[in-house]
């Protein structure tokens, strides 16, 4: 056993708050990814839809008008709108206004990254406080507190106080009549998803069970064995870099197939005088495209997920290339922790900065100023 096992048991209450503020941070910045990736994408459907509803009011199908504001006891006559086409022009404009002024005040994705790179920080210190390495060797208890609390300071002065955590550490989440409509259409959205998915792996694909599953992590246990280290935190972290770059190759491709096909047709459309005011619908799609990779930052977050589980694998592979005398000292685990806990650190800070700097340039210049006391402390 690791000589490190001798110091002193982990404090249970502590490492529980610890971990309870973790999974506050981690599920609101999930909530806000969700609310933000929703926003920036319904606002590239929308502006698509514009355009190709334009092109079709242009071209003057009056086979395709139908009478419907006239009838509608609620809208002025005199505006003159006759059909559903002009009603759309009409109020899909503004609807993209609104969201644009609701996305820039309410969207939080300023909250997301700031959200993300605290839990990824507490994260960090608890398996820091788990292994006794560093600074943890004595006195853990205390510094493990003021972590806590210097990463909790890192949020006075941004958005995240202008709404409230929900649900804030493990508290029950309350969800209006509304809110439960919206998440049925959802999960009904997603049961379709899910069963065309599973239609595909059927017909199409072999899929490979696992024959050594993982076992659930004792998060209150101490991790002071090098084999737990390896299969908890190395491993753990190693798979889910691989599996977030599995998804993200899949994404990079299909939107830039979609960008090569469309730029194609476009070009296709327009050597036609009959079809070349369809250019605009293709443009239009080859720009919500480019949009989605860039708000979601499809390419940089893959070439990162990919670099971090390269260094992990290396990582684990200088630990398995020492003897057995070279690993029961506790210099070398000591090594193989900060230089894992450094390696996710690294990335994790790379993402954030990337993404301050991206919405940053989204919300402009206003917005960044206001953030500025937000930032992430490493």
């Amino acid at each position: 056993m690791n000589s490190n096992a001798t110091l002193q048991s982990p404090n249970q209450q502590l490492l529980n708050i610890a971990w309870r503020r973790q999974r506050a941070y981690d599920q609101n910045a999930s909530r806000y990814q969700r609310r933000f990736v929703f926003l920036r994408t319904l606002l590239s459907v929308l502006s698509v839809v514009v355009v190709i509803l334009s092109i079709i009011d242009g071209a003057a199908w009056g086979n395709f008008s139908v009478p419907l504001l006239g009838r509608l006891p609620l809208i002025d006559p005199s505006l003159q709108y006759d059909t559903v086409i002009d009603a759309a022009l009409l109020v899909i404009p503004i609807t993209i206004t609104a969201l644009l002024a609701f996305s820039v005040r309410f969207d939080r994705g300023q909250n997301w990254v700031l959200l993300r790179g605290n839990a990824e920080s507490l994260k960090m210190e608890i398996y820091y406080y788990r292994t006794q390495v560093g600074a943890y060797r004595q006195n853990r208890d205390a510094f493990l507190s003021k972590r806590i609390n210097e990463i909790s300071e890192g949020l006075k002065g941004s958005p995240i106080h202008q709404g409230a955590l929900s649900p804030y550490e493990e508290e029950p989440d309350s969800r209006t009549r509304l809110g439960i409509i919206f998440r049925l259409v959802r999960l009904s959205a997603r049961g379709l998803s899910t069963l065309a998915h599973r239609v595909w792996n059927v017909l199409f694909q072999i899929k490979i069970e696992s024959l050594n599953p993982r076992p659930e992590e004792d998060l209150y246990a101490e991790l002071t064995e090098p084999d737990d280290y390896l299969k908890y935190r190395l491993e753990n972290q190693f798979d889910w870099y691989r599996g977030k770059a599995k998804k993200m190759a899949q994404q990079l491709q299909l939107f830039q197939a979609g960008v090569y096909i469309f730029g194609g047709l476009g070009t296709l459309l327009a050597t036609s005088d009959r079809f070349n005011s369809s250019v605009a619908i293709t443009t239009a799609m080859v720009s919500a495209f480019n949009n989605y990779l860039e708000f979601k930052r499809v390419e940089i977050s893959l070439v990162g997920y990919n670099q971090a589980a390269d260094t992990l694998y290396d990582i684990r592979a200088w630990w398995y290339s020492l003897s057995d005398a070279e690993r029961s000292q506790p210099e070398s685990f000591q090594k193989l922790v900060i230089s894992c806990e450094e390696t996710i650190h690294s990335e994790n800070a790379s993402w954030l900065q990337d993404m301050q700097d991206r919405l940053a340039q989204l919300y402009g210049s206003g917005e960044d100023e206001s953030h500025e006391n937000g930032q992430i402390e490493g």
